[in-house]
């Protein structure tokens, strides 16, 4: 029953469509698509290679003049538009104000619509989210330190029933998160820790980390549920402005005799248009 409770909990605070979580609420207005100069748009296949095979999958990226993320849509291997999100942005503060969520299937269609509330040091302190006929389904309610990050979130139904809260401790020396999830009678059902800024991260190498002058992981280690641990590398083309155009990542694995083997593991090619 204990396992089941985590997972309906955890199906709510990913939510139907958009994870409305902490780690969601640190990211919503962190700009991760380009490093340097700002594109109007990007196309970005990705290839995936398992061991039966591979798995292509295709984003388009369209910015506004404030470099912003106004419009992403995936696409499959056929190219088929799987889901679209579409922004309302504020660029002068450059906080995002609404979204819309849409996903085509085989034989449904879905959307969600987002609204975010910002307090008047424009810090995330609501979300209320409803569903293609704009009745609410979600409403998040956030309490920021004053660095403006989240400490905690709590989630409710349509109804205004408190669904379960999330709970964040900051360690700013190491760019970490210490976030647990809790239950309505204040059980403790799962934490983990997780990274307050992506773009920061070269800023905070550790032991099982290395970053190119660029700021991209050429070397990490993984650790996975079984305890085990798979070693990754990356290698990187940028172009003349300095946005990456090619990410190549390998799994590396040391066999028995000290070989090393090394696997391709995803390719991404960036195309920009500026």
């Amino acid at each position: 029953m204990r396992k089941l409770t985590i997972f309906l909990l955890a199906v709510f605070l990913i939510g139907s469509a958009r994870s409305q979580n902490i780690f969601s609420a640190l990211q919503l207005n962190a700009q991760r698509s380009y490093k340097t100069k700002r594109p109007k748009k990007i196309v970005h296949i990705t290839t995936s290679f398992t061991a039966s095979g591979y798995n292509v999958a295709k984003d388009v990226i369209v910015f506004d003049n404030a470099g912003m993320v106004q419009v992403s849509e995936s696409y499959d291997a056929n190219g088929m538009l799987k889901t679209k999100a579409s922004y309302t942005n504020d660029t002068v503060h450059r906080i995002v104000l609404a979204s819309v969520f849409e996903r085509w299937m085989k034989f449904a269609y879905f959307k969600e619509s987002s609204v975010f509330t910002y307090d008047n040091n424009f810090f995330l302190i609501g979300v209320t989210d409803k569903d293609e006929i704009g009745r609410v389904i979600r409403q998040t309610d956030i309490v920021c330190n004053e660095k403006g990050h989240p400490i905690e979130l709590s989630l409710f139904d349509g109804n205004g029933n408190q669904k379960g809260k999330e709970t964040a401790t900051y360690s700013y020396d190491k760019n970490e998160a210490f976030t647990s999830v809790i239950s309505n009678d204040g059980k403790v059902l799962s934490s983990k820790t997780i990274k307050i800024s992506f773009t920061e991260a070269s800023k905070f190498p550790d032991v099982n980390t290395v970053y190119n002058t660029n700021g991209d992981l050429i070397h990490w280690v993984r650790k996975n549920p079984d305890g085990s641990e798979t070693t990754f590398e990356g290698e990187y083309t940028y172009d003349s402005f300095g946005n990456c155009t090619e990410e190549n990542i390998f799994k590396v694995t040391v066999k028995k005799n000290g070989k090393r083997k090394r696997e391709i593991y995803m390719v991404s090619v960036k195309e920009y248009t500026y």
